[in-house]
């Protein structure tokens, strides 16, 4: 039997390489931690199987192996940072289709998206044919039948659609492989057991950093705040904490306030720098003002500005003025990282400085220390914490990444 190197889910093979054959590096798509003993499906070599009919079940065997496995939603997340959102993957279709010359008007890539949806990861046969295929035979023999595409086995346009395939790259398959329900409540395993010296290689791709075209600098007004950021990522969404990097705060923290983080815009701007940066200013007046002299600048599509996020339960906030106590929005006014943290029943927000160019009064969390402190010395997650505000900052950073990914596909 042909020694191969597989990424699956399941039974199904998103991915595979044979003995001789360029082997396509999924590290991105993992961390160290994802290493173990993973159970893997193989053909039993001591069956004769070519004298099965395509929709027979062939004889398989589960073998536990070293590999790598992350669970489906977590390498999609991945996916999406790197740069293969569902987007790339309409787009590559129809590139596929002009380089091919299949008439996308026969086979849509609504049909192949049905069609994926229509599979059952865990019944589909790991058989591989005769081992000397190519894998656009191997598509119109073995997966076209299975997607119930019969109809077009002698059409020109179904052959060059199949030959396609051969260069549908598998994280477009596993952006569709996402929307089917038997699938993505799954993993995505990935057996490269086979292969010592490249066994050794790839997993030393994955222990190294990934490459900095694919890792985001976040910088923020203030060290609290990249710090609460940082610990974030690193509670809620470990399986993507490493795309992120941060200023190093060891000698002090150099953009304290917003205007030394504007300034530092302005630089960024001015020597044409080539890394991914995410700016974020906090949810008041200052930081209000101080963004949209940010997006007044000519800012490059790898250099995106943002605020923290606007929030429903910000619109009626206890405050405290010279009139006393009153319920009021603070979006905009003094929702800085702290108000985004789990707070009690007693937090306030007390207003200060008048901002002129906002025309409002900017504010500040009452004992914002505390509330910072009860964060930052978490050692672990707490299941009666609120995180839900500390996560939506990290989706509007996330939404922001994938925006640089997708100018940077589009150029």
């Amino acid at each position: 039997m042909c020694s191969m190197i597989t990424l699956a889910v399941g039974r199904f093979e998103v991915d595979w390489t044979r003995d001789g054959m360029l082997i396509r590096d999924h590290s991105a798509l993992y961390q160290a931690s994802d290493f173990g003993r993973i159970a893997f499906y193989y053909l039993d070599p001591d069956e004769d199987t070519f004298d099965y009919d395509i929709d027979d079940e062939r004889p398989t065997l589960l073998k536990n192996k070293d590999g790598y496995s992350k669970p489906f939603k977590d390498v999609i997340d991945r996916i999406n940072l790197l740069g293969h959102s569902y987007e790339h993957c309409r787009d590559e279709f129809s590139e596929l289709a002009r380089i091919h010359d299949f008439d996308p008007a026969d086979f849509r890539f609504e049909d192949l998206e049905h069609a994926v949806q229509k599979i059952d990861v865990m019944q589909v046969s790991a058989d591989y044919g005769d081992g000397h295929e190519s894998f656009g035979k191997f598509f119109l023999r073995y997966i076209a039948p299975r997607f119930s595409l019969e109809q077009w086995e002698n059409n020109l346009s179904m052959w060059n659609f199949s030959y396609a395939m051969e260069n549908f790259s598998p994280c477009s398959v596993l952006q569709l492989l996402s929307r089917t329900p038997t699938a993505i409540e799954l993993s995505v395993d990935w057996d490269i057991s086979r292969y010592g010296d490249v066994q050794e290689r790839l997993r030393a791709n994955i222990l190294e950093r990934l490459d900095a075209s694919n890792r985001f600098l976040i910088v923020t007004e203030g060290s609290s705040d990249t710090k609460v950021i940082k610990k974030a990522f690193d509670f809620l969404r470990p399986h993507i904490a490493d795309f992120f990097e941060y200023v190093d705060m060891e000698e002090g923290y150099p953009f304290s306030g917003t205007g030394n983080l504007l300034n530092f815009v302005r630089g960024l701007i001015s020597i044409s720098i080539q890394n991914n940066v995410i700016i974020i200013f906090d949810n008041d007046a200052e930081g209000l003002a101080t963004y949209d002299r940010c997006m007044a600048l000519n800012i490059p599509d790898n250099i995106k500005v943002i605020k923290l996020p606007d929030r429903l339960e910000f619109c009626s906030f206890n405050t405290i003025g010279p009139n006393g106590t009153h319920n009021a929005n603070i979006n905009g006014r003094a929702a800085a990282i702290e108000c985004y943290l789990d707070l009690d029943q007693n937090a306030s927000v007390r207003w200060n400085n008048f901002n002129r160019h906002t025309n409002t009064y900017q504010g500040e969390l009452v004992d914002k220390q505390k509330y910072l402190l009860e964060f930052l010395n978490q050692r672990a997650k707490d299941i009666e914490y609120d995180y839900s505000k500390i996560s939506s900052i990290l989706d509007a950073i996330c939404e922001e990444c994938y925006r640089i990914k997708d100018n940077q596909r589009s150029l």
